[in-house]
């Protein structure tokens, strides 16, 4: 490094241009530790990425009958929010108002996975998020119903939930095959079918009534949280750095992240962004006309709810709010 003003790269992030570091609570940070923090740069011109609709019939609002199974372009979802990809290259999707786990084979079928009832739930679920085990397990964070662990050939079914308004809304697998889960305030680990809540605690750095909404997984341990206005690297060891200190966010809502974390992708203000280092960089949003067209880069109309990564990393899955699952060509 020549000089104590040159980029330090940890983890895909740099930390020297878009980092603060936190003590993790409760303990205080002291404003000697805090970095020099410059606003990052933003770039609102992206490259030519494609962008397709595989799955789904394109609704601003709703229609009867909501959840249809079926080749991608005649099924119906309804208010789709979470989004992973399985081994094999299926797609798992949190379908919220249908209260449903829907999958996407990669000869692009949707299919609704069959949950036995709950008597703790009565049924219900609402899904926020999915993540799914190589052995078939589903793993499933809800706004209401806390959390459901679920895998009906290995006679698995887990329930937890800690009050009537539990609400955990995002859910990542790490290299591992450790599941992570985002609660009010603080973020959570699966670990087959041990549930730990509040691994790593948030309180002292939300304002009130702020919560958590977002997480991605990185390498060695690395986590990417969000509020919707805050992002947010925890580090293996649980010490939170707060990226972007000068940057307010308007809405995230979902983050995913490359195997080596040299980029971070997020669903930001209904628009779906990429991050390297210090630049943020708009891939595609919502257009005025609002009519779902499919198109490259700014060309298309997309509503981001969350995004999750192909396997190869080639392209990126998101979740659009009217109803649609797009595909995003990154290479």
């Amino acid at each position: 490094m020549k000089n104590a003003t040159s980029l330090l790269l940890i983890a895909g992030c740099v930390v020297a241009s878009c980092t603060k570091e936190v003590s993790s609570p409760p303990s205080k940070q002291s404003n000697a530790d805090e970095l020099a923090i410059s606003k990052p740069a933003i770039d609102a011109v992206a490259a030519p990425y494609t962008i397709r609709t595989i799955a789904g019939v394109f609704e601003p609002s709703r229609s009867e009958p909501y959840l249809v199974n079926g080749p991608g372009p005649k099924a119906k979802f309804w208010k789709p929010h979470g989004i992973t990809v399985d081994g094999d290259g299926s797609i798992y999707v949190a379908d919220f108002l249908n209260s449903a786990i829907r999958k996407i084979t990669v000869q692009n079928n949707v299919y609704t996975e069959a949950l036995s009832y709950n008597q703790d739930t009565g049924g219900g679920l609402l899904p926020e998020a999915v993540g799914i085990s190589p052995g078939g397990t589903l793993y499933i964070v809800s706004t209401g119903y806390g959390i459901r662990i679920y895998n009906k050939e290995k006679g698995i079914d887990v329930y937890d939930r800690i009050t009537n308004s539990d609400s955990n809304l995002d859910l990542e697998k790490d290299s591992k095959g450790v599941m992570w889960f985002v609660g009010y305030n603080s973020i959570g680990r699966i670990t087959g079918t041990t549930i730990q809540r509040n691994v790593v605690n948030f309180s002292s750095l939300l304002a009130p009534n702020e919560s958590l909404r977002g997480i991605g997984t990185g390498p060695n341990g690395v986590k990417y949280v969000s509020t919707a206005t805050q992002l947010f690297k925890v580090t293996n060891e649980g010490k939170i750095i707060k990226l972007f200190p000068n940057e307010k966010f308007t809405f995230i809502s979902g983050i995913a992240v490359t195997k080596d974390g040299n980029t971070i992708y997020i669903a930001e203000s209904n628009a779906v962004k990429k991050i390297v280092g210090n630049t943020i960089t708009t891939i595609t949003g919502p257009l005025p006309m609002a009519d779902g067209r499919d198109g490259v880069g700014a060309a298309a109309d997309v509503v981001a709810a969350n995004v999750a990564l192909s396997n190869s990393e080639t392209a990126l899955f998101v979740s659009d709010t009217r109803n649609t699952i797009r595909k995003i060509t990154l290479f």
